[in-house]
Parts: C-alpha cells; structure tokens; sequence
C-alpha cells in the first residue's frame, strides 16, 4: 500500500496547499463584497424564475461595547438561513444595523468618564457628554462591523441603519405622533421602575430580581458600606383605646412614614374585630385606620399589611378604594423626603439602620429575623436597588394593541418557534400594563413634546415649528414652550425597526416589497420586552404583522451550564477563539476592559480566576467556520444554549478532515479522463455513499427548513468525516491500486461528485472553507465542478435531484459492515498492528457471509486489520471448540469476533476493550466510524 501511494505522488504532483491553514482560507468576504453578493437587488443569470424574497434584520447590537459570543451565535444562525435562501433562488434582504441602547450606552460612557478622566456627567454640558458618546459609537460601530465581516455575515451594508439617524429619527418621531394622535399615547401618573443611582426610570429588562436568602451585605452605588438585606422586622401597632397592638412584618422599615392604614383580609377570624378601628402610627404619633381588604394574604407574615402607597402598585390600588391619601418618603435620589421628621435627606438604607435603632428604642421593634428570603430587585445597569416610585411619565396603552398581538399568534398569522413560548406570550400580553416609554437621560431620542410655560400642558409636534404653530393658535403669539427633556426609552425606537428600515412612514417601494419580514430572529429573553412591542406597534402603524415567524434561541451558556456574562468571568470574545489567545493575553483583554471601567474589580477578579481554570494552556486557534459549526451544533431551541470551545476543535478537525479529502481526490483521479468516467457500472461502495449523499441532503434540506441547526450540523459531519472519510475514501484505496480501470473510474465520478455536492450543501454553515476549496477544484475539475467565483452564485442541492440514488437496503447492508468494522476497531484499539493479530468473523447467517466475503477489502482496509478470515458458522469447527489462545466476542445473535494474537499485553489489552464495549458507563475508546446520536 506504501508503495502504491509513492507511485500515486511520483505520477502527480498537484498544485494544492498540503495542509488547511485557517488564516489563508478566511480571506474571502472582500470577494464577496465586491461582487455584491449580499445585495438585495442582485441577480443571477440563473434567476429569471427567482422565487419570492426572505427578509430578516439583524437585531440591531448596542454600542455599548463589542460583540461576544451570544452575538455570534445570532449572526451565525440569520447567516446561515441567508446563505441557504440565497442560493435556493429567493432574493435575500438581510439588514445590519445598530442599536444607541439609551441607558446602557450612557452608563458604559460615564463609567468610561470618570475611569479615565475623573470626571462625572454632571460635570459636562448635555452637549458636551452627547459628542462624548458620537465619539464612543463611531468607535465601537467599526469594531462591530469589522466583527460581523470576520463571522461571515452576508449583510447588505449599503442599507445600515442606527437608530439615531437621522432617518430612523424622524420615523421615531411620527410614531410617537400618530400614536398620541389616536389617544394611545398620554402623560400620566403611575408607578415605574426607578434607579436613584442613574435618576431614572428603567425598563423591565434592566431590572434583575436577585434571591437573597437571609441577612446578606450587598454593595450599593453611593454607599460606603455594603447595605444588610434578607432580614424580616416585626414593628407593634398599638391599637388606639386599648391595650392591645397588631404586629407587622416587613423588609422595609425605612418606608413606614408613608404608612397610611393597617389592612387585613374581611375573612380573617383574627383580626374581624378590628376593622374600623384605629392603630397609632409608632414613628408619626397619629391615628392610621384598620381597613378590610381581600388583596391581602391571610397567610403571609402576620396577616397585617402596612399600607404605604406611595412606594407600593398594591398598596396604592388598596389606598384607592378606601379614599387613603399618599405620603411619599423616598425621593429620586433614593434620600428620605422633609415628610420623615428627623431623617430628611438622609439615604434610604442608612435611614432603615437608624429607624431600626429607633423603633427598638421606642420599644414597637417585636422581632428581627435574620433568615429571611426575599427577592431584590436591581437595575443590571447601575447595580442598584430599584424603587417603586409615583412619577408623571409618558406611557403607551397597551391594553387593544396586546389583544390583537394574540389574536395573531392564535389565527395563525403569527408563528412563534418553538412553541412552547407561546403560553408566555398570551399571559404576558393578557396581564399587560400601560408602557412608560419616557427616560431621564441624555443620550437617546428627546420626546417630541413642549411643555406650555403658561398652564403646564403639553404639546406634541414632529418638530418645534409645529409645536408653536399649534400653540399659537390657542395662547396667542407670546407664548412660550419649553420641550421636555427626556428621552425614550429604547425599546420604543427598536419596536419600529422591522418597517423604519424599509422606508415608513412613506409608502416605499422597499415597504411593498419587503414588508412584512419573513423571519425575525432572537434570544427568548426578550420576547415581550422587544418582539412582543414590535408586533403591537407594527399592526398599530402598518396594520399589518412586521414579520412571519418569530424564531427564538436560548440563552448562551459555558460547557457547565452557566451563563455567560461578566457577573460569571466567562465571557471569551468570538476573536479569541477564532485566531487563538495565550492565557496572558485572555488575562490582559481581562484588564484592559477593567482599566476602561467596562469591568469591576469583583468582575476581573472572577474572570482572571475562570481563565486560570478553563484556559491554563490558552486557546488554539480554531477559525470562523470551526466556530459557526460548533455553535450550530446545539439545539439553539432549548432554554439554555451550551456552548464548549472543544467543539471548535472538533469542527477544526473537521475542517482539515474535508480539506485532506480534497487532497486525496485530486491524487486519485485522472485528470485527463474528466467528463469520461463510467457512471452506469458503479461499484456498491460508489452507489452505497452515493445514496448516503442523497439522504444527507433531505436531511439537511429539512433541518434548514424547520430551524433545526443542530440536525443539519450532525447530519454533515456523520456524512463527511464518518461515511465519506473515515470509510468511503479508505474502501476506494482498494479499487485504485488494483488496478481495474472501471472500478477507478466510477470510484473518480463518485469521489468528485459528492465533494462537488457536499461543498454546496456544507457552504451555508462554513462559507468559507466551501469557496475556497470549491474554487479550487472547480480550476482543477472544470467539467465536475461549477465555474463560479463564489458558491453564492450556485444553486443549492435539493432532494428531488438526488431522490433517484437512494438505495435503502444497500444502505442497510452496508450499515452491517460498518457495524462489524467498528466491533473490529473498538476490540482492537491501542492493540499494536505489528503483532499481526487475525481476527476471525463468524457468522451463522449465509447472506451475510456473502456479504462480508464480498466486501473483505473493506473490512480489512478501514479497520486495519489485514488478516480477516470469515467463516459460515455450521461450517467452522472453531465455533464448536473452546481456544484458550483466543478472545471471542459476541457481536450479534449469529455473528461472533474471534481474536487470535501472541502476545499476553495486547491480549489483556483486548479484553479491557471488550469490557468497555459491553459496559455502557464506561469510557470508549476512540474508534467507531460512525457518530453516536447521543453525541448531539
């Protein structure tokens, strides 16, 4: 066989790099931009029958920093379906933008200030930190973008948007008009979530519920010291003309000034004969009364409920109903209000310290319990403790415009996948609330509303002129307006992105073209806070869905199942996985990101620990198209996505595996006979991975199609590394060096075509490996392989042209002898070939003998093993006699191994192989020629 392939690279020497090098590879998106590839308006010259167009945007990544992997994973998968769509003849739409992330932005860029400056917001104009900010965005955009091209992203740039542009803009604005227009949009009075650190309100994303389960110290923006929660006080109520006293039990001691009542359950036996009476409030000194109300829950704390509406939704709706005034006793600063006598100005939980003394002192503080569990609501932006505050805010209503986002999902037009979200949808949108879009920021949209000096009313106007205009007409021309200086909140400007981006509010002909997307693409994370807000303003103001099918990924976890995130320290940027990072370099990224304030020192301290552990030796570089399979390997549909870097090395492997095999080829065929080969007398190993081929491709047809990634992956890699590589190219050896002209040549046919095939069904998940090597060979092949300059300009294999080369019993027959092959390797493994052991296959079954008999060269090739005898087992008088010198194996009912070697190591060795084999909790050996299921 040595001497075979000597005479193979004697006869041809191939102009064909000898190994896969990555960075060589990887170079092709300027081709691909330079041909307009990823252009909408593109045509083929095979597109005079083009099908219908697929549109997606990609969600639109905030400025705030560069993209990690959870980003990624959503380009690689919206990159995926382009590509695919693409080259099935539909004219792809795949939009790029950028999201100003208000809130996120402003407090990245401040903490940015005053790391390197020392400096505050405060201590700048509004103009000053806005150009700040310009700056930070025009920054990070160019890394963003450069990102995107390095994963492959098949976007067209020449309709990238940010959602402060200016056309962006002044869709923001006419939305915000028309909805105020039809009265669903108002000013008013309502509880929002509240950041004293940031002074202002924050949406419910930003707002992360924390368990803390008994007395714990948290630190807290603004606080010297960490701040105690998880502790339960009980505080006496004494009530009024008696003796007697109703206990509380509350967290917040600090908001008792705001109490206004006591209330119980009307069905609570214990306290009946309180209601209506009065309780004497222990810190203000005046009467407070007892009322009855079914909102509170008999078997909660004591049963009483302190009722504090100015600081609680509940506790408001209960004041409400029985005419109970407010006392507020928090202000946006987070300080006591001049309402607490004795505490004014002084900070919330400094002030729940001090009342605690207080109230033992005052002899009402009954009980401390210090192993209390609550849950903390705090802003992930600023790391503080989040307030129910009363504020007069804009909000959207919500109420109509959430029953007709059901009603979507429930008459069909709306998919959402996978569907077992969908129970989240209809109770969300069915317990809707009234959206506060208003934000007390700098950088974002300014609300287009004006403020009359006058009377305080409020004017909204696409622009000043407008504003005044309309003014004029009611206050004459001397009045004066001043427009309201906070912004929108974000997820207002991004909810119009899928119709702003095609042309609305004018009528486009991108909007009559494109509109409604096709696909919308995202993490389940932020189904209601974004797609559920796209949907309702996207009937409301197109009065039509904005998109199709809503596919949702799950949330991008580390090889334990932990998320990601800095909290975490297990955050890897896709680049150091893609060219390889040393350990000191991942540790010096850790740093940099510190010194610019994106880390804390807890955050570095956590990060420098996890790389320590997980990267002792660093990170290989595994290049882009290793990275896009891995993460297309996992069934994104799951709640939490798992994502190893070791499967970067795998598909890295893959990558050279696919690359060598190419190599082969172009060693093994006959150039001169190109176009000439015999295609009618195919050998069964030919027509077996021929039939392989066409089952491959429904299957990865078919994965695409339901958004099963991870189905397509696994049947690519079972196909190219298992049956082509690992055992296809091994049988063609054989047929090569025998010398039967025929054999070689159906071999050759067969060799360039599922290459040909397997490169266009591979090109979606890994475009750049499938164009550089299939450019290759098209120059080598020029009449088995397409002359095209991308295989964005081929056409996808379909299964209607494979259907005829499926042979399902030839498969199964062939399954059996990779079956055998691989008892034969697993026995075998770490077994020295040089000891030349026979392993003998007997079989009671005499079609499978004929089988076996006939494909013993494959047998022998692919497992290594070169003397194979096979037996009829009626036949054998080594079946009816034990062998003490020998090793059987059962490997089926009617089909046993029986192993013969000299020499006691390797024989001790086979055993250990067999017993691993039969135990399924233990470890195998590495030698199947096929990949398990549960690999997946």
């Amino acid at each position: 066989m040595l001497l075979f392939f000597r005479k193979i690279e004697q006869r041809s020497k191939i102009d064909f790099p000898a190994t896969y090098n990555i960075e060589n590879v990887e170079q092709r998106y300027n081709v691909w931009q330079q041909n307009k590839y990823f252009a909408s308006s593109r045509e083929r010259a095979s597109d005079s029958d083009r099908k219908d167009s697929f549109t997606m945007i990609l969600p639109p990544p905030n400025i705030t920093g560069v993209l990690h992997l959870g980003h990624a994973l959503t380009a690689t998968v919206q990159d995926v379906l382009a590509r695919w769509y693409r080259m099935r003849g539909y004219s792809v739409l795949w939009i790029p933008g950028l999201d100003h992330a208000g809130i996120a932005t402003q407090v990245v860029v401040e903490k940015h200030l005053r790391h390197t400056r020392n400096l505050s917001r405060l201590d700048l104009t509004r103009e000053e930190f806005t150009s700040l900010v310009w700056r930070w965005k025009a920054d990070k955009a160019g890394t963003i973008r450069d990102q995107l091209k390095m994963l492959g992203a098949s976007l067209d740039w020449d309709r990238e948007y940010f959602t402060v542009d200016q056309r962006h803009s002044a869709a923001v604005t006419e939305a915000f008009v028309r909805l105020h227009e039809r009265g669903l949009l108002y000013r008013g009075c309502d509880f929002v979530n509240w950041s004293p650190s940031l002074r202002s309100t924050v949406s419910e994303i930003e707002v992360v519920d924390v368990a803390v389960r008994g007395s714990t110290k948290l630190s807290v923006p603004g606080y010297r010291n960490k701040v105690t929660f998880g502790r339960m006080m009980k505080l006496a109520y004494p009530v009024e003309d008696s003796e007697e006293e109703l206990i509380v039990a509350t967290t917040r001691p600090e908001t008792i000034f705001g109490d206004v009542a006591l209330a119980v359950h009307p069905d609570d036996e214990r306290y009946a004969r309180y209601i209506g009476r009065r309780v004497t409030h222990p810190v203000r000194n005046v009467p407070i009364p007892i009322v009855a109300d079914s909102a509170v829950r008999k078997d909660f704390g004591t049963g009483v409920l302190k009722i504090t509406p100015a600081h609680d939704r509940r506790d408001h709706g209960i004041a409400k109903k029985h005419n109970l005034p407010l006392i507020g006793v928090i202000n946006e600063d987070g300080n006591m209000t001049d309402v607490c006598k004795g505490f004014e100005g002084l900070p919330r939980f400094d002030a729940r310290e001090k009342l605690m003394h207080e109230l033992f002192v005052r002899g009402v503080l009954r009980d401390v319990n210090n192993e209390h569990s609550v849950m903390l609501p705090r802003c992930s932006r600023s790391q503080d403790i989040v307030e129910q505050l009363l504020k007069e805010q804009w909000f959207v209503k919500c109420d109509e415009m959430a029953k007709n986002a059901v009603d979507a999902l429930e008459n069909e037009s709306l998919r959402i996948v996978p569907d077992v979200h969908e129970q989240q949808w209809r109770d969300w949108l069915g317990n809707i609330r009234d959206w506060c879009v208003s934000r007390q920021l700098w950088w974002g949209h300014q609300i287009p509303a004006y403020s009359v000096v006058c009377d305080g009313s409020w004017i909204v106007a696409r622009s000043e002129e407008e504003a005044h205009s309309i003014a004029r007409r009611k206050y004459g021309d001397a009045v004066e307006l001043r427009r309201d200086g906070d912004v929108l909140d974000t997820w207002f400007s991004s909810a119009i992105v899928p119709f702003a981006t095609l042309g609305w509010p004018e009528d486009t002909q991108d909007m009559a073209k494109y509109y409604p997307l096709s696909l919308m693409e995202t993490g389940h994370d932020i189904l209601m806070l974004w797609v559920a807000r796209m949907v309702m303003l996207g009937l409301e103001l197109t009065q039509r869905l904005p998109f199709k099918e809503v596919l949702l990924h799950g949330v991008l976890c580390d090889a334990n199942g932990r998320k990601m995130s800095k909290s975490s320290g297990n955050v890897i940027s896709p680049e150091s996985i893609i060219n390889g990072c040393s350990l000191e370099e991942l540790n010096a990224q850790a740093t940099r990101s510190h010194e610019a304030g994106i880390l804390s020192a807890d955050e570095l301290r956590r990060t420098l620990r996890v790389n320590a552990k997980s990267y002792p030796e660093g990170i290989i570089d595994c290049g882009v198209d290793a990275l896009r399979m891995a993460l297309c390997s996992r069934n994104i549909k799951n709640h939490n996505v798992s994502f190893d870097i070791a499967d970067c090395r795998t598909y890295k492997n893959l990558c050279n595996k696919i690359w060598q095999a190419s190599k082969y080829m172009l060693l093994m065929v006959n150039e001169d006979r190109e176009g000439n080969e015999d295609t009618e007398n195919l050998s069964n190993l030919d027509r077996w991975i021929l039939s392989r081929l066409s089952q491959t491709v429904e299957t990865v047809n078919t994965a695409f199609a339901e958004r099963d990634f991870y189905k397509a992956a696994f049947a690519i890699r079972q196909f190219l590394h298992y049956e082509f590589c690992d055992f296809y190219l091994e049988g063609t050896k054989f047929g090569f060096r025998d010398g039967d002209a025929r054999v070689a040549s159906g071999h050759s046919y067969t060799l360039k075509r599922c290459l040909e095939v397997s490169l266009r069904l591979f090109a979606p998940l890994v475009p750049y490996l499938a164009d550089d090597l299939y450019t290759r060979l098209a120059k080598k092949l020029p009449m088995s392989f397409l002359q095209v300059s991308s295989l964005l300009e081929a056409e996808y294999p379909e299964f209607e042209e494979f259907e005829h080369l499926r042979n399902v019993s030839l498969e199964e027959d062939f399954q059996k002898i990779i079956d055998l092959i691989d008892a034969i390797r697993t026995c075998m493994a770490n077994v020295s070939k040089k000891l030349h052991p026979e392993v003998n296959i007997l079989t009671g079954d005499a079609r499978d003998y004929d089988l076996y008999k006939d494909n013993v060269n494959l047998i022998k090739g692919v497992s290594r093993i070169w003397n194979v005898p096979i037996h009829l087992t009626r036949d054998c008088e080594m079946a009816r006699k034990d062998n003490h010198d020998e090793i059987r194996y059962v490997h089926t009912d009617d089909c046993s191994l029986h192993i013969a070697i000299a020499d006691a190591s390797a024989t001790k060795q086979i055993k250990r192989n067999i017993e691993r084999k039969r135990d399924p909790n233990t470890e195998k050996p590495k030698a199947s020629p096929k990949l398990k299921q549960q690999e997946i």
